[in-house]
């Protein structure tokens, strides 16, 4: 796996295709190994870039403590690293918390963002309560009951929970604490009225103590749109994957032809010609300026 000094520290990274740029953002305890399927299935017409977090899975730990502004700088920096003058985020769960503080802190470096079974703030009492129960489980030395049990609420088939765990339990436990005491305590919601990008807003259907929250981020986020997988979890990633790539990639595609249709020159010739596969609208003068149309 490659690897980014980046920011003081070294992440472990991985990229898949060419096309138009989408980050994606793993929550606590995790790593990228849960985006592999979107990392295999995403690549046709996207550049899929995975990392793992300081401290997370192969990237060594952070003597800095983690926070998320912290990790925004990092994904920023990334962005550098990798000569990306501006991309899609996706963030899953926690992730999707740095997603948006990446959004608020560098704007001009993301085109837009897919939110993941997110919260606007750890406010419903279910969802606290489980992630103060996870607070107490860290504070105990319990890394290997974490990623047991993190790996289970992920995994799909057997194979998946095995590489979930075997990938999650390489991390280091305090800084796997410090990303989650984060969430426990970020809060954007007096600002986020401010992006200005358009936002993906996805939910399991099934994850109905996380609906609220979705519909809390959809009234405060300009430009949002909400969507609900049926028959998912919160583990939309590794659970509800088909119709989560299908979303997001005709999501995507929408907003790239309307950049291209007010003059964009970073639109992808590739995206283009793919989204006359899903029956899109796309206008006459957008083929024609990039080659496709006489």
């Amino acid at each position: 796996m490659p690897k980014a000094s980046v920011n003081g520290t070294i992440l472990h990274y991985h990229v898949h295709g060419r096309g138009t740029p989408i980050v994606f953002i793993h929550p606590p305890f995790l790593n990228r190994a849960v985006f592999r399927y979107q990392e295999v299935q995403l690549v046709d017409p996207f550049r899929i870039v995975t990392f793992d977090i300081r401290g997370h899975g192969f990237s060594p730990a952070s003597e800095a403590p983690l926070s998320y502004p912290l990790i925004a700088q990092d994904v920023k920096s990334l962005l550098d690293h990798l000569n990306i003058r501006q991309a899609y985020l996706c963030g899953y769960s926690a992730g999707a918390g740095v997603a948006l503080e990446t959004m608020l802190t560098h704007p001009e470096r993301i085109r837009g963002a897919i939110l993941v079974s997110a919260m606007a703030e750890p406010n419903n009492m279910t969802v606290f309560g489980q992630l103060s129960g996870a607070s107490s489980l860290l504070k105990l030395g319990m890394k290997t009951s974490l990623a047991l049990a993190i790996a289970k609420a992920n995994a799909d088939m057997r194979e998946t929970f095995h590489n979930l765990y075997y990938e999650a339990i390489r991390g280091d436990l305090d800084n796997w604490r410090q990303y989650h005491e984060a969430s426990l305590a970020y809060s954007a919601i007096d600002r986020i009225a401010s992006i200005e990008a358009p936002t993906l807003l996805v939910y399991g259907a099934k994850d109905r103590r996380f609906h609220t929250h979705g519909e809390r981020l959809h009234e405060l986020l300009p430009g949002s749109t909400l969507a609900r997988i049926p028959d998912v979890d919160h583990a939309v990633p590794t659970r509800g994957f088909e119709t989560f790539h299908d979303l997001v990639t005709k999501w995507v595609m929408q907003h790239e032809l309307r950049a291209a249709s007010s003059g964009a020159s970073h639109v992808d010739k590739d995206l283009i010609k793919k989204a006359m596969d899903y029956d899109l609208r796309i206008p006459e003068e957008v083929l024609v300026d990039h080659g496709l149309r006489q």
